[in-house]
């Protein structure tokens, strides 16, 4: 346990040690929760979002597009109705 200061705009120091324990770096995201009184700090884990562009949509689309007739065949396969 360590006692810190809460600095003038809000900022707490989370200790070196505790820092390299949770593997919390430098501009890495925690999140914070209230638990009754009590201030909860943990690491947020994250997943990479990859952002896709108009043109590598429409090039997905194109690729994904059946030939004339397959639905209707997947359909019958399945006996399912058409929408």
């Amino acid at each position: 346990m360590s006692v810190n200061l809460v600095g003038e705009r809000g900022q707490v120091t989370i200790p070196k040690e505790i820092r390299d324990r949770l593997g919390i770096k430098p501009r890495s995201a925690v999140i914070m929760e209230e638990s009754g009184d009590t201030l909860v700090i943990r690491p947020a884990r994250t997943v990479p979002v990859r952002v896709y562009s108009d043109a590598f949509v429409r090039q997905l689309e194109v690729e994904n597009e059946l030939r004339p007739g397959e639905r209707e065949r997947i359909l019958a396969k399945w006996k399912l109705k058409k929408r």
